[in-house]
């Protein structure tokens, strides 16, 4: 990116591999290394990979040792980006070999300490990570060599983040980008930090920085003619980016674009899941399930997005089972909030209180952890889905209310009108059904708006239940559903089956049914059933 106030220059790539290509063999060493990033940008794995070989052959040959190691860097970096580990480990250990015989240089021991970094990343040594990324760093900046500096940045504040030290780590991350938005680094180390930042934010919900690292990656992106290798990346990031702010048809059309186009298996599996979450929010539940079976096929992980379908499907066994396996599986941290905040959604309306409660204390210490005002805000709804199905509404008011002002500060509408819905169900639990019905109808039009057709169904149910019996004295839903069925007869073993709930959680509905109605036993609750018109099917 350019300074601010300079014109951005578009780079033509194409233009740029075709006029190298066509004078072949007698090409410089230079010039072999431009024909390698020309290919690399236009996603010519092959031509990149023998146009590099030449340069790094030539570069030894002219005792170029610094230029050499560089081009053996960007071999086994971009070799171990496509997940060719072998032939990227050979050209890595060809690196350290001639770091090793050449006279010592910054540069070439700041790019030694960045491929050490990056292998430790990848074994998972965190800790050793983050001080091969801080020795890098320094390294570079004593040879005054912006592009490694950049590199072992990102690279520092990954580890850093995987390290939990988390606000050091995206305070790398964000002097990586304002170092790129400088016009200070090249567009061959732009690009895989770009990218890298950006998963990173999106990876632990920090939707902040995402948006606006996002926008400069896009237009980055189109300030390179022919590019390819982030062109599907940054869509993909973009239009998760745009589905957030409620962007969904254009969103939709972009997760669509990069399904048909894109080869990268990584970038393939996030973009159809995207599509079917989309499809799922706007009832086309055919057209999600082949999204989502697609990614799966690729091998991403398809929860909480299929349970969520399965619900929408009536199928909440599936769905409840789908996202219990996929958090027993150890996620990413992203992957774990969205996981748990669909569990305490789905085991709420089961009235599996326990389960419930333990992801929302899941959800609150990542919260805590990673300090990011998304998951925050999604940990005090959790929490007040819990509190309203557990009869604390007032309670569970106030969270929702500092929940959805994070939602609309980040723009984030669908979020917010969810968010709606419960204080809607808050305001009429705590008895002020005129409160409920303006929560109601705000969400409503959101809803309507974004076509959240599963949504709106859920919603007209809520909005059109009609009061509860004062005499009822303020049971739950689940609690009116035992009820009914005490009065019907049934044993807790019986109405355990039924509701696909355990008897220790039925037997806790029937004292708190016994003692909000001050009754002494299962005979004065079959009695109150039907006294006050309770035994009718919900």
């Amino acid at each position: 990116m350019p300074a601010a106030g300079t014109e951005k220059k578009v780079i033509d790539w194409v233009a740029r591999y075709d006029e190298l290509a066509a004078r072949r063999p007698a090409l410089t060493a230079e010039e072999l290394d431009d024909l390698g990033l020309a290919a690399w940008f236009l996603g010519r794995t092959a031509e990149c990979e023998r146009a590099w070989d030449g340069a790094h052959r030539a570069y030894l040959d002219a005792g170029e040792a610094d230029a050499a190691v560089r081009c053996a860097f960007w071999q086994g970096f971009t070799l171990a980006d496509r997940g060719e580990t072998v032939r990227a480990g050979a050209w890595m250990a060809r690196l350290f070999e001639l770091v090793e015989a050449a006279e010592p240089s910054p540069r070439t021991e700041a790019l030694a300490a960045v491929a050490r970094a990056v292998g430790a990343f990848a074994a998972g040594e965190f800790e050793a990570s983050a001080g091969l990324g801080e020795r890098a760093v320094a390294l570079a900046d004593a040879a005054h060599d912006p592009d490694t500096e950049v590199l072992a940045t990102m690279g520092l504040g990954r580890a850093l983040v995987r390290s939990g030290r988390v606000i050091e780590g995206f305070a790398c991350m964000d002097r990586v980008m304002l170092a790129i938005s400088s016009g200070r680094v090249s567009d061959r180390a732009a690009g895989p930090a770009y990218c890298a930042v950006i998963a990173s934010c999106l990876d632990r919900w920090d939707v902040d920085r995402a948006r606006v690292w996002t926008r400069e990656l896009s237009d980055w992106c189109d300030a390179q003619r022919g590019l390819e290798p982030f062109r599907g990346e940054c869509s993909v990031h973009r239009a998760t980016v745009l589905q957030l702010l409620g962007e969904w048809d254009e969103a939709t059309e972009t997760f669509s674009e990069v399904c048909a186009r894109e080869r990268r298996v990584e970038t393939l599996e996030n973009a159809f899941y995207g599509l079917g979450e989309l499809c799922r929010l706007v009832g086309r539940r055919d057209d999600a399930e082949t999204a989502y079976r697609n990614a799966a096929e690729l091998g991403r992980e398809v929860q909480p997005g299929l349970a969520l379908l399965r619900r929408d499907e009536g199928r909440m066994s599936a769905a409840r089972s789908g996202i219990a396996r996929a958090l027993e599986a150890s996620p990413t941290p992203r992957a774990r909030a969205e996981l748990l905040a669909a569990q305490v959604e789905l085991e709420v309306e089961h009235g599996e209180w326990e389960v419930a409660a333990r992801a929302a204390a899941e959800l609150r210490a990542m919260a805590d952890t990673f300090g990011t005002v998304f998951l925050e805000a999604q940990a005090d709804r959790a929490e007040a889905r819990l509190l309203i199905g557990t009869d604390a509404p007032e309670a569970a008011l106030s969270l929702l209310r500092r929940s959805w002002s994070v939602w609309r500060r980040l723009e984030a509408t669908y979020e917010a009108a969810v968010t709606r819905v419960l204080m809607g169900r808050a305001n009429r639990a705590v008895g002020d059904e005129e409160a409920a019905q303006l929560e109601f109808d705000a969400a409503r039009t959101v809803l309507s708006g974004l076509g959240a057709v599963a949504d709106l169904d859920r919603l007209e149910r809520v909005a059109a239940e009609p009061d509860r019996p004062a005499a009822s004295a303020g049971l739950t839903r689940r609690e009116l559903e035992v009820l009914r069925l005490i009065a019907g007869g049934r044993s807790n073993r019986q109405i355990a089956n039924e509701l696909f709930l355990s008897e220790r959680t039925v037997a806790r509905h029937v004292s708190n049914i016994l003692g909000k109605l001050g009754l002494a036993n299962r005979s004065g609750a079959t009695a109150f059933a039907f006294e006050h018109g309770l035994t009718a099917p919900a």
